[in-house]
């Protein structure tokens, strides 16, 4: 287990890699430069020309991403381009609001989703399995864009119950809440449903009905309990995905998080922020999906044994050689 959890964070190595360079790549490649911002009417070309050199914007993508990789070695990921601030600090200042994002948004959904997911199941075929289907493909069409805009204009234009955006109270996180947890509902309560079809026609269930079992011990002891890795799945990768930062919906509710906080990076030109950001939400993603790979252990007995005599199998070989 220890084994499988060091090669999954070693993974992490090339990963940064990989997603730091395609960030300096693909900004470079954008029409524009942070420089463009900065220049004014009155200035010469040679103090045109020195924005270009303090920002190393006349020499090639190849060594501004070398110069950054080398302060990225040494723990530093480098300031803001424009305001100057720690690209660790200002991530940290934003992550809390995102969490909570991504944490009601989590509560939302699995109280909605699984409830659904398994009463989809039990009437499979039926009026309310169509229904149920019909919501969960509504869900997943939905761009994440529109629906908040729905809920801006119907809740804070008309109704006038929550704040338009921001983060100033309690009331301004529902709106991003409800909007980040559509999808995850979604696809949760769709995977619950066919998760538990496969365990409702299983032979087990049977017998433990033909055993005078209660049909709600064997729904929730049994079924649910054999169908819990491809909803723990479910919600892990959308749990990921909102860590690694919302941007869209933080976008249209103007949230403080993560994802907001990257794409005014992006259009802004601040490489040094961007790619900070993105590199963070890398790791953060990447260690999420190693917590869920873990957590089929505790939820799975069989998985908890297959690591245990992987175990007993490399020491035994230990022991003999």
């Amino acid at each position: 287990m220890k084994k499988y959890i060091f090669k999954r964070i070693l993974w992490l190595i090339p990963s940064i890699i990989i997603v730091s360079f395609l960030v300096f790549y693909l900004m470079d490649l954008a029409p524009g430069t942070i420089v463009d911002q900065m220049i004014s009417g009155d200035m010469t070309q040679e103090e045109i020309d020195q924005l270009y050199r303090q920002y190393d914007l006349d020499k090639p993508v190849i060594y501004r991403y070398g110069k950054y990789m080398l302060g990225l070695l040494k723990g530093d990921l480098g300031k803001s381009q424009i305001s100057g601030v720690s690209v660790w600090r200002e991530f940290i200042k934003r992550f809390p609001n995102t969490l909570i994002l991504s944490i009601g948004g989590l509560i939302v959904a699995s109280i909605i989703a699984i409830p659904l997911g398994i009463f989809a199941a039990k009437h499979a075929g039926s009026i309310w399995d169509n229904l149920s289907t019909t919501f969960t493909l509504f869900g997943m069409s939905m761009p994440g864009f529109w629906l908040g805009l729905l809920l801006i204009l119907w809740f804070a234009y008309r109704i006038r119950i929550f704040p338009v955006g921001g983060a100033s109270s309690l009331k301004s996180f529902v709106l991003p809440i409800i909007s980040t947890s559509l999808v995850m509902m979604a696809t949760t309560a769709r995977q619950t449903r066919s998760s538990m079809l496969d365990n409702l026609r299983a032979d087990y269930l049977r017998t433990a009905r033909a055993k005078g079992v209660a049909e709600r011990d064997v729904i929730n002891k049994h079924a649910l309990k054999n169908a819990w890795i491809p909803i723990i799945t479910s919600i892990g990768a959308g749990l990921s995905r909102t860590l690694a930062g919302s941007a869209v919906i933080e976008t249209v509710y103007s949230f403080p998080g993560v994802g907001k906080l990257t794409v005014d990076a992006v259009t802004n030109r601040d490489v040094t922020m961007a790619t900070g950001c993105i590199i963070l939400t890398t790791i953060i993603y990447v260690l999420m999906l190693l917590l869920v790979d873990v957590m089929y252990a505790f939820v799975d007995p069989r998985i908890k044994a297959q690591y245990a005599s992987g175990s007993r199998r490399r020491k035994k070989g230990q022991v003999a050689g």
